[in-house]
C-alpha cells in the first residue's frame, strides 16, 4: 500500500549517500566480524563492525550487534551512546529498544529496563525477548503475580517460545507449585531447539529433588550432560553440587574435573597456540602444570596459551563452584591449582582475580595475593571501582594505610568518569570506594577530609531500594566520625538516618552499638540500656541463634509429605493451590535461580549483609 510514510522512506531510500562496498562484501565483513568476536579478537570484531556502521548506517544489526561488545566490555556509555543513536533513526525499532533495556537491566537501573520492555512488547508484541525480560526481572523483584502475568501473555502472543515455557516453569517452581512447574518445563522441551534440551532437563531435575526424587534428581541432571557434548555448565555446577550436598566430595570433584577436561579440550582446539602445546607447559596427558602458574604473567598479558573466552562464557562459574568447594573440602594446594587453571582460560576475569587473592591472603602469601589485586586493578581500567576498593582494604587491615591511600587515589583517578552521571552498580562501586578512602583518612588522622569523602560517597550513591545498604553504611561512617569529634548530637541524628536506611527489619548489631555508646556519652541510661538490648538481640540473630526475618520470609521448601499432604489438600479447594507466596524483593534477588541444594553448601548467614560488615569494620582496625 503507497502512502505517504512509503514514499517517505523511499526517498530516504534514493537519497541515501553510497556505499564504499557492495552488498557481498558487506556481508562477508558482517560474518568476519562475527568470527573474530567468537575466536576472541574482539578489537578486530569491533573495528569491522564501525566499518560497516559508517557503510551501511541504516543496518540495525550491525549497531545491536556493536553496543551488544561495548555493554560486554564494560563500556556501558559507549553500548547506550550507540543505540540511542539508532533509535534517532528508528525510534520504533523493537530490538534496539529492548537493547537499551537490556542494558539499563545490566546498569542497574531496573526501574527503566522495564519500561522500555514495556514499550518493546507494545511495539511488536510478537516480539518475545521484551517478555521474557520482563518476566524473570519481575520475579526477581518478587513480584510474582506480575511476572506470571507477563510471561502468559508472551506465551499467547509467542506460543512456539521455548524459552518463555522456561521462565514460566521458574516462576511455578519458586512458588513451590511443581506441578505446573514440570508441566511449563516438559511443553518447552517439546518447542526447543535440540541444544535447550539440557536446560530444560536440569530444571526438571529441580522439581524432582524438590519432591524428594534425589535419584531421579541426578539421573536428569546427567542427562543434561549428555547433550551438546557436556558443554552445559548450569548442568555441571548443579550435579557437582548435588553431589558435594549429599556428602559425596570425591564425586563432586570428578564432575568438575571431567567437565573442565572437556571444556580445556575445546579452548585448545581455537588456540593457535595449540601445535606448540609442549612449549607452554603442558603434560602429555593434556593437562597444564598450574603448581608452576608464573601469576606476574596476568599484570604484562604474557603467556596464555588460549584464544580469550567467547563473549558472556558461563564456565567461568563452574572454575569458581570448583575452588569454593575445595576451599571448603579441599586444601589451599587445591584451590590454588583450581584457580591457576581459571586464569589460564580467563585472564581477565576481574572477579577471579580478586577472590584468588583473597585465597592467598587467607592463607598467608601476601606477596602473592598484592599480585594478583594489582592485576585485577590493572585488567579492570576505568570500567569499576571494585579491584581498587579491595586492594586498599587488603592494605589497611595490614595497618598499611599510606599504601592504601596510593591505591584508592589511583583507583578514584581511574573510575573518574562514574562519578559523572553516577548511575547503577558502577556508580555504587564508586561509592564504596569513596566510603573506604574516608575510613582511611580517618586512621591517617585527616578528620575533615574522611568528612569530605563520606559526602561524596552518599552523593554517586543512587537513589533506588538497592542501594539503601550503601546510604545506612555512609551514614553509619558518618555517625562514626561526629562520634569521634564528640559531636554526639549529630551523630545520634546519623545513626538514625542509617538506621531508617538499612533495609534489615530493627538494623544491626553494630549500628545499635554504636547508639547505644552514643547514648553513654549524652547521660541517657533509660536510652543506652534499650539499645543494648537490641545490640544483643540482633548479634543473636546474625549468628543464627534464633529465627531471622529473613527465614521466616522465606520459609522452607515442603519435603515430599508437605506436599502430597498441600496437593490432597487443595484437591478440595482448588484455589488453595493457587495461592502464591508473598515475598520481598531484596530476599527473592538472593534465591532467584537458585539450585534446590544450595543452601546446603553455602547456608546462609542469618540477618548478616556481608558488604556492610566488611565496610563498617574498617573502623576497628
Amino acid at each position: 500500500m503507497v502512502n505517504e510514510a512509503s514514499i517517505n522512506q523511499l526517498s530516504k531510500t534514493f537519497n541515501a549517500p553510497s556505499s564504499n562496498f557492495t552488498n557481498r562484501e558487506v556481508s562477508e565483513m558482517y560474518i568476519e566480524a562475527r568470527a573474530a568476536d567468537q575466536t576472541g579478537n574482539r578489537k578486530r570484531s569491533k573495528a569491522i563492525l564501525t566499518q560497516l556502521r559508517a557503510a551501511t548506517p541504516n543496518d540495525m544489526r550491525v549497531v545491536r550487534r556493536l553496543s551488544r561488545m561495548e555493554s560486554e566490555d564494560g563500556n556501558l556509555a559507549a553500548a547506550r551512546s550507540i543505540l540511542q543513536q539508532g533509535l534517532e533513526a528508528e525510534p520504533d525499532n523493537a530490538h534496539l529498544l529492548h537493547g537499551v533495556g537490556q542494558l539499563e537491566r545490566k546498569a542497574g537501573n531496573d526501574y527503566t529496563a522495564k519500561k522500555y520492555f514495556r514499550r518493546t512488547i507494545k511495539r511488536d508484541p510478537s516480539f518475545p525477548n521484551p517478555y521474557h525480560a520482563l518476566g524473570t526481572l519481575e520475579h526477581t523483584h518478587g513480584n510474582i503475580r506480575a511476572a506470571l502475568t507477563v510471561i502468559k501473555e508472551g506465551i499467547r502472543n509467542c506460543p512456539q517460545n521455548h524459552r518463555l515455557y522456561h521462565a514460566l516453569g521458574d516462576v511455578y517452581l519458586d512458588a513451590n507449585m511443581l506441578d505446573l512447574a514440570e508441566e511449563s518445563y516438559l511443553a518447552g522441551l517439546q518447542h526447543g531447539p535440540h541444544w535447550s534440551k539440557s536446560f530444560f532437563y536440569t530444571s526438571l531435575s529441580f522439581v524432582s529433588y524438590a519432591l524428594g526424587h534425589t535419584r531421579n534428581s541426578r539421573t536428569l541432571l546427567r542427562q543434561s550432560l549428555e547433550v551438546n557434548g557436556g558443554m552445559h555448565a548450569q548442568g555441571v555446577i548443579a550435579l557437582a553440587q548435588l553431589e558435594e550436598s549429599e556428602g559425596n566430595v570425591e564425586e563432586s570433584r570428578e564432575v568438575y574435573r571431567d567437565a573442565i577436561l572437556r571444556y580445556e579440550k575445546k579452548r585448545r582446539k581455537r588456540s593457535p597456540n595449540r601445535r606448540n602445546g609442549s612449549k607452554n607447559g603442558q603434560k602429555k596427558n593434556g593437562s597444564d602444570d598450574e603448581s608452576s602458574f608464573d601469576t606476574s604473567s596476568l599484570v604484562d598479558g604474557q603467556g596464555n596459551p588460549y584464544t580469550r573466552a567467547y563473549a558472556g562464557d558461563k564456565w567461568i562459574n563452574v572454575f569458581k563452584s570448583w575452588a569454593r568447594m575445595e576451599e571448603i573440602h579441599g586444601t589451599y594446594e587445591t584451590a590454588h591449582i583450581v584457580y591457576s587453571k581459571a586464569a589460564r582460560l580467563f585472564p581477565n576475569n576481574v572477579d577471579l582475580l580478586i577472590q584468588w587473592a583473597e585465597l592467598q591472603a587467607e592463607h598467608g602469601d601476601v606477596d602473592r595475593a598484592r599480585l594478583l589485586y594489582e592485576a585485577a586493578c590493572h585488567r579492570v581500567g576505568g570500567r569499576t571501582a571494585e579491584p581498587y576498593e579491595k586492594f586498599a582494604m587488603f592494605e589497611m587491615t595490614r595497618k598499611n594505610f599510606v599504601e592504601a591511600q596510593a591505591v584508592l587515589l589511583r583507583g578514584a583517578q581511574a573510575v573518574a568518569d562514574l562519578s559523572i552521571g553516577g548511575d547503577g552498580k558502577s556508580g555504587l562501586t564508586l561509592a564504596h570506594l569513596l566510603h573506604t578512602w574516608g575510613v582511611c583518612e580517618y586512621h591517617l588522622g585527616s578528620l575533615a577530609r574522611a568528612e569530605q569523602l563520606f559526602d561524596d560517597a552518599l552523593r554517586v550513591t543512587g537513589s533506588e531500594e538497592g542501594d539503601s545498604s550503601m546510604r545506612s553504611l555512609v551514614l553509619y561512617s558518618m555517625s562514626r566520625l561526629e562520634f569521634a569529634r564528640g559531636e554526639y548530637l549529630l551523630a545520634q541524628h546519623c545513626v538514625g538516618l542509617s538506621l531508617k536506611e538499612n533495609l534489615l527489619p530493627g538494623g544491626n548489631s553494630l549500628i545499635w552499638k554504636l547508639w547505644h555508646n552514643i547514648a553513654k556519652k549524652m547521660e541517657n541510661e533509660h536510652l543506652a540500656t534499650r539499645c543494648k538490648e537490641q545490640a544483643l538481640l540482633r548479634w543473636e540473630e546474625e549468628r543464627g541463634g534464633t529465627v531471622s526475618d529473613l527465614s521466616r520470609l522465606l520459609g522452607e521448601r515442603q519435603r515430599p509429605r508437605d506436599y502430597i499432604a498441600a496437593k490432597s489438600s487443595a484437591s478440595s479447594n482448588e484455589n488453595n493451590q493457587r495461592v502464591l507466596p508473598e515475598r520481598t524483593g531484596s530476599v527473592m534477588k538472593d534465591v532467584f535461580r537458585k539450585t534446590p541444594w544450595y543452601s546446603k553448601i553455602c547456608p546462609p548467614s542469618g540477618r548478616m549483609d556481608k558488604n556492610w560488615y566488611a565496610g563498617a569494620k574498617l573502623w576497628e582496625l
